[in-house]
């Protein structure tokens, strides 16, 4: 029996086309008498000014007069301003301090703030679509490596994107080397996600595409990191990340850039990482191997022919 799904559940869905372009995300549903209809949008980069706190807070190391009492034990500049921050606007000291209090406190001693150029991502309205325009809508997950990956897919019945891309419609799917693949998502008709493309492989009568489940994962070491924010004074934030990670010892420790992202959100502290603490780890494993005939359509994601659960029957 096919399942149902809330707004929620089908909320940044990829909405795919007949031709395997995508034509942007799912977004709010509205319900009329006669229709139902999703809008979708697309995101685009939108660069904006933000105050650069590393750099303000070096303005504001700078500036600080260490008292009588500051020199006796030693405090370090960066300890003397985050107890100066946190008096001035009345902290206790367990209190994290947000990029909001540094940057309160250099207005109040009238010191000029450096700006930076950012980018985030904004939505943009892209159309709609009806239920009658629904080929399949499936919620699938796949296994990485300590993560699990949910793929939602809508794949609509008609060429949608790739009309609004001028792109003609493939009659049949033409061979292709493994860079102009590698890496794309594989969905089957019902819109369940197989996997990653690895590589273009060969049968005795010809080429195929090998599937894998695991991509190359971002994620960040805490040693480096915390050295990193150790140069630049930022003892609090080393703080606050083990407090909201509930890090006792570092060892070999590694974090998803996410939950670093997601710390930022809700403490309000925002930071840089440097290239020297990402660390790349690439875990594949092997789902299938299957032919060409058995590709349907090659567009910003591969859709199959078979259902996934055809195909391992078949002994794929």
């Amino acid at each position: 029996m096919e399942r149902a799904y809330r707004e929620d559940e089908l909320s940044d869905s990829l909405v795919i086309d007949s031709e395997g372009y995508i034509y942007g995300k799912a977004g709010k549903i509205n319900i009329k008498e006669d229709e139902i209809e999703i809008i979708v949008y697309e995101t685009k980069p939108d660069e904006k000014t933000a105050v650069d706190v590393e750099a303000l807070i070096e303005e504001l190391q700078k500036s600080v007069k260490p008292s009588f009492f500051a020199r006796i034990r030693r405090l370090s500049p960066n300890q003397v301003l985050i107890q100066n921050v946190r008096s001035e606007f009345g902290l206790i000291p367990e209190e994290p301090l947000a990029d909001e209090h540094y940057i309160k406190y250099a207005e109040r001693l009238g010191l000029k703030l450096p700006y930076r150029r950012v980018t985030e991502e904004r939505r943009e309205s892209k159309g709609t679509i009806t239920l009658a325009d629904v080929k399949a809508i499936k919620t699938s997950t796949i296994e990485e490596r300590q993560l699990a990956r949910v793929i939602k897919v809508i794949l609509l019945h008609e060429p949608k994107e790739a009309k609004f891309r001028k792109i003609p419609a493939q009659k049949i799917v033409p061979y292709r080397i493994t860079e102009t693949v590698k890496d794309k998502l594989v969905i089957d008709p019902s819109g369940r996600a197989v996997g990653f493309i690895d590589s273009v492989v060969l049968y005795s009568d010809g080429p195929g595409l090998r599937i894998y489940t695991s991509k190359s994962t971002e994620s960040v070491s805490l040693r480096w990191l915390f050295a990193h924010l150790e140069r630049i004074s930022r003892l609090d934030i080393i703080e606050a990340i083990k407090k909201h990670l509930d890090i006792s010892d570092l060892g070999t420790q590694a974090v998803e850039m996410e939950l670093l992202g997601d710390f930022m959100k809700k403490t309000g502290l925002s930071f840089k990482v440097p290239d020297s603490a990402f660390l790349m780890q690439d875990a594949r494993e092997f789902v299938m191997d299957i032919p060409w005939d058995l590709i349907d359509k090659i567009g910003d994601v591969v859709i199959i022919r078979q259902k996934l659960s055809e195909l391992k029957s078949k002994g794929y």
